[in-house]
């Protein structure tokens, strides 16, 4: 590491408006550090050291700044903590232009880590301008001999992510965006085939961002959904914008953002009010969940009811973006539940969701019995967790799934008290500590 001269006044008075101790920022830094896949171990002397000048290692000063960020309430940079930042994303630029960038990076090994070292970023996690003009869902057209292998490569890498898990073909998706999708956003185009390229582009940039989000990525996720969603606005349609506000909310839920979460939901839902019922049961079922999580239990329940409603008017089964599986609305019923106290009611929902997952889901199959192993356990009922637990792994096996191997820890650390009983020892056998 190099040393500066002179001490981080900075840094020490970004602590004190935090009113955080030394041995707090570092703390914070380790749990940023988990988001982006990394295990850190940082104390109090490191932030000492920062202090007195030494500049850390990429990507610290972004993960201290984001850090700051949180606990204070705004925007902080490396630089106004002192820092600096040799991962800056410049000024904004114009969807295309940006998100070609972003590809090729991600394409480019030797400058794909500082990129997937980047962290989430709650200041981004804010709801865009919606697509101009007045909304409106517009079908994609026919498979031209442009857009087909497009609409290929959409089909090909969701139903990838469902039976392989995140982690599998990766690196495949993005190298296909950078040398493939890109230059075709880039050429002249009549304005409904640009307006359907863009669509494509934005739905396989959404895919990706699933992918890094199921690597547990958290930061080069958020990314990929960015541009996602300026793709999708820059087409004007704004069905396929909400679709990706959706799943940003979905991801600052699971990262405990809820002020973010119900903004973004809430303009998802406003979104895709004249959208057809699959896309309407998407954004209703998650803004039912993060409405549950606040504590809103009159609303969450009445959109749970209006998502129901609108899952019964949709098609049975479509292409990955125009379809939305019962089992995936049981899924969102039963976080419902689970947060509104419902235990019984969770477990229902989750059971069903289980008996109706297809059988080329197995990441969803094998999560789902993840979960309905932590609730079983929560009621007191562990020889039947446990054999939902060993369902899990069954599949478990077969993936390359971070959300797989998260649900992994989380089991050995709710069985760790029950570790003496016969069949909690076997299932922790098959799981060493470390895999």
């Amino acid at each position: 590491m190099k040393k500066r001269q002179v001490p981080n006044h900075r840094l020490r008075a970004l602590l004190t408006e935090a009113g955080w101790t030394q041995e707090a920022l570092a703390r914070s830094v380790n749990i940023l550090g988990a988001e982006i896949g990394a295990t850190l171990r940082y104390d109090r002397t490191a932030v000492a050291h920062w202090l007195s000048g030494t500049q850390p290692r990429h990507p610290v000063p972004q993960l201290a700044a984001e850090a700051l960020s949180r606990r204070i309430g705004r925007a902080v940079t490396p630089e106004a903590a002192g820092f600096v930042d040799t991962a800056s994303e410049g000024p904004p630029i114009d969807p295309v232009t940006g998100f070609t960038a972003l590809c090729r990076s991600d394409a480019d090994a030797t400058r794909r880590v500082p990129l997937h070292q980047r962290p989430y970023r709650v200041a981004d996690a804010v709801v865009p301008s919606p697509p101009p003009g007045p909304a409106r869902y517009r079908a994609l057209g026919q498979r031209a001999e442009e857009t087909k292998a497009l609409h290929d490569a959409v089909e090909f890498f969701a139903s990838s992510i469902d039976a392989h898990g995140g982690r599998h073909a990766r690196s495949a998706l993005s190298a296909y965006l950078a040398d493939d999708v890109a230059p075709l956003l880039s050429a002249r185009r009549s304005p409904r085939m640009r307006a359907e390229l863009l669509v494509l582009a934005s739905r396989l940039a959404f895919l990706l961002a699933r992918m890094y989000e199921d690597g547990l990525l958290h930061g080069v996720a958020q990314r990929y959904y960015n541009y996602a969603q300026r793709l999708a606005g820059e087409s004007g349609d704004r069905t396929a914008w909400s679709v990706v506000l959706r799943a940003m909310s979905a991801q600052a839920e699971r990262l405990g953002h809820l002020p973010s979460a119900l903004q973004l939901a809430e303009a998802a839902q406003q979104g895709a009010r004249v959208a057809p019922p699959a896309h309407q049961v998407y954004v209703q079922a998650q803004l039912a969940v993060v409405l549950a999580r606040s504590g809103e239990r009159r609303e969450s329940l009445a959109v749970l009811v209006r998502a129901e409603r609108s899952a019964e008017q949709a098609a049975a089964a479509g292409s990955p973006f125009d379809s939305y599986p019962q089992a995936a609305l049981h899924f969102q019923t039963a976080a419902v539940l689970e947060a509104l106290g419902d235990l019984p009611g969770a477990l229902g929902a989750l059971r069903r969701s289980a008996v109706e997952r297809a059988p080329a889901d197995l990441r969803g199959r094998a999560l789902t019995q993840a979960r309905f192993g932590q609730l079983l356990l929560r009621a007191g009922r562990l020889d039947e967790a446990c054999a939902a637990w060993s369902g899990f792994l069954d599949s478990r096996e077969r993936l390359r799934s971070g959300d797989a191997e998260q649900a992994v820890r989380d089991m050995r650390q709710a069985l760790h008290p029950h570790r003496h009983r016969r069949q909690t020892a076997e299932l922790l056998g098959r799981t060493p500590q470390g895999r």
